[in-house]
């Protein structure tokens, strides 16, 4: 079973014109064990990078961690990176040959998923509830003129987090992937940075699947009880952790070079050799 990252700069580099792209110290350890990880239980894995991302890696000497190499990931300008964030993935997943595991970068996985994936048509990790402070009523969207929702469109079904997203069939992937980026070119200009994310993302994927017929599985169905599994880690709320806590962080980064210096020593050894990461030995 492939998998696929991607690595969209433009939204990290609002703000910051002309600067180089740089991932911190615990994105890169994150990054570094999530491959590591998913190529020993799982398969190869690939890289979608816009071009300051794969210079920065080039720069690490960690462009090569990935087996089936680095491809350039190209999101059009007329795509809000304040708004859309995470719209590089959108990219990168209809520029993937399927079937194919899409991971976040800060997400491990830590067991083999192919005999839970052989007879699923779409996985992720878990479904969300319709908190309307998150999701939103669908129709509260200022649209452009000539835009519509998917035909026959059930907003009751739950979004679903794709922090990992398995798709089987690419003519759905097609569908979801035009749904969703139709939407982010057709919403008016805006100043949310999440729910307009989200529903293009999460909650279009799950009406995509409803209106198509198509079963989404989930590895853990209440997001409460992630704690509880063991096939994933899942770093989202411990990234501003680390980013504002000097001492999370340094415990983190040290807990994760452990890991790598005690089951995947060729990446450690990498990993010792960037400057950033080396003042935790």
């Amino acid at each position: 079973m492939n998998g696929f990252y991607s690595l969209w700069t433009a939204p990290t580099m609002l703000g910051h014109p002309g600067e180089p792209y740089v991932m911190q110290d615990y994105e890169i350890l994150m990054l570094m064990l999530s491959v590591s990880s998913f190529e020993r239980h799982n398969g190869p894995v690939s890289m979608y990078a816009d071009d300051a991302a794969a210079s920065f890696l080039e720069s690490e000497k960690i462009d090569d961690i990935f087996s089936h190499g680095i491809k350039m990931l190209k999101v059009p300008e007329d795509i809000d990176p304040k708004v859309y964030w995470a719209a590089g993935k959108l990219y990168a997943l209809k520029a993937e040959s399927l079937p194919s595991v899409m991971i976040d970068t800060d997400l491990i996985i830590w067991k083999d998923l192919s005999q839970t994936l052989a007879d699923t048509e779409i996985a992720v990790i878990h479904r969300e509830e319709l908190n309307p402070a998150i999701y939103p009523d669908p129709f509260s969207f200022e649209m452009k003129e000539g835009y519509a929702f998917p035909k026959n469109a059930d907003f009751s079904v739950k979004p679903a987090n794709t922090a990992m997203l398995y798709i089987k069939d690419p003519v759905f992937r097609d569908h979801y992937c035009e749904e969703a980026l139709k939407f982010m070119r057709m919403s008016m200009p805006t100043e949310d940075t999440l729910n307009h994310m989200v529903f293009a993302e999460q909650r279009l994927l799950a009406v995509c699947a409803a209106e198509k017929n198509k079963t989404i599985f989930s590895f853990c169905e209440d997001p409460m009880n992630l704690r509880e599994q063991k096939t994933f880690t899942h770093f989202w709320g411990h990234k501003n952790l680390y980013k504002f806590n000097a001492g999370e962080r340094t415990s983190g980064c040290r807990r994760m070079l452990s890991r790598l210096r005690n089951e995947y020593p060729s990446m450690y050894e990498k990993a010792v050799n960037i400057d950033s990461i080396r003042a935790y030995l």
